[in-house]
């Protein structure tokens, strides 16, 4: 009987975590990013996944003009900090990455 009550702990506890988990990158949608010296470099568009559900890609579309598109980061190069996130990087090394080709939702 111990060894039951056991087991349901541990898989609601580790069903908790996976939603949990699940949920907090869909919530980056919309949230700024800022680079090294706390400039904005923009605001998260889409975040892709890999294959076991967990984050790879962020795209960040720029601050500025809107037919700028958006540039990829690395989902583990971002660090969030209150209700943004930011990034390993300036201004000027943002703007120098090319754009991505992103298909509609």
């Amino acid at each position: 009987m111990k060894r039951t009550k056991l087991f349901a702990g541990a898989f609601a506890a580790l069903t908790l975590a996976g939603t949990a988990q699940a949920q907090a990158p869909a919530a980056l949608e919309g949230k700024i990013v800022r680079g090294q010296d706390g400039v904005v470099l923009g605001v998260v568009e889409r975040v892709t996944y890999r294959d076991n559900g967990a984050p790879a890609q962020v795209l960040v579309r720029p601050k500025g003009p809107p037919t700028a598109g958006p540039r990829s980061l690395s989902y583990s190069a971002l660090r969030q900090e209150g209700g943004e996130l930011t990034a390993p990087l300036t201004q000027a090394e943002f703007n120098a990455m090319p754009a991505v080709n992103v298909a509609p939702k």
